[in-house]
């Protein structure tokens, strides 16, 4: 709209107001609208933020110019700079033990039954009418079929529960 308005009325001084610079967009979106409105001869103004002020691309100086470059290399720097402290948080709480995530729909005693059912030659239809989700918002209800056969598998490759074929429990 800016860039419309600019063409409209070459002579007038077209400022578009940001609240924050990292509204304007992150790394090469960035570059690429602060290198439009450049060309375009639009000067910016942020309300907030460590560069509160107004600059114009033209002026004499170079300031103007010179944040317009700046610009993409904070908002870089900063999209880096918030994935490693999100990746540090996420590392830390799982050595927490906190994986992240839904918790899982059946506990391991529906899974056991579930198991020992399998084990019977109960068919799926039949053991996902007799299997009931633990918790969350669906609590009472029946797994769907791919959540049953999702836990089923999941229980068959870590093999921690009691498998009621071998009757015994493996750690």
């Amino acid at each position: 709209m800016a860039r419309r308005f600019k063409e409209l009325h070459p002579d007038v001084q077209v400022i578009l107001t940001v609240h924050e610079f990292r509204r304007l967009g992150r790394g090469t979106d960035l570059l690429v609208t602060v290198e439009e409105l450049r060309k375009a001869g639009i000067a910016l103004e942020f309300l907030t933020g460590p560069i509160t002020g107004q600059y114009d691309p033209g002026d004499r100086h170079g300031q103007g110019a010179i944040l317009f470059g700046v610009l993409a290399a904070l908002s870089g720097a900063e999209r880096t700079y918030t994935r490693e402290r999100t990746l540090e948080g996420q590392e830390f709480a799982r050595k927490r033990g906190r994986t992240g995530g839904r918790p899982p729909s059946l506990d391991p005693g529906q899974i056991e039954y579930a198991l020992a059912l399998c084990a019977k030659g109960t068919p799926m239809k039949e053991i996902q009418q007799k299997t009931f989700i633990a918790r969350g918002k669906h609590k009472g209800k029946n797994p769907s079929l791919p959540t049953l056969y999702r836990a089923l598998a999941e229980a068959a490759n870590n093999d921690v529960m009691m498998t009621p074929s071998r009757g015994t429990e493996s750690t």
